[in-house]
């Protein structure tokens, strides 16, 4: 796996989702979660769009433009 990004899930701000990136296209991120079999996609439609996806039930997104960014 690669390196480890946080998710914000846009209903819970105070419960983010730690994941590692396996690939990252254009537009495509596939990311899996440490210490588990669980995979999943986020998508954007655009570079300068936020990548967004979701799974069991949560809806995550990821703006890599604040990368090294303080929050």
């Amino acid at each position: 796996m690669g390196r480890r990004i946080v998710l914000i899930d846009i209903d819970r701000h105070d419960e983010p989702l730690t994941v590692e990136v396996d690939e990252l296209r254009d537009t495509v991120m596939v990311v899996g979660v440490p210490n588990t079999q669980v995979k999943f996609y986020l998508q954007r439609r655009d570079e300068s769009s936020w990548f967004e996806g979701s799974i069991g039930g949560r809806y995550f997104i990821f703006d890599p433009t604040r990368l090294g960014k303080a929050e």
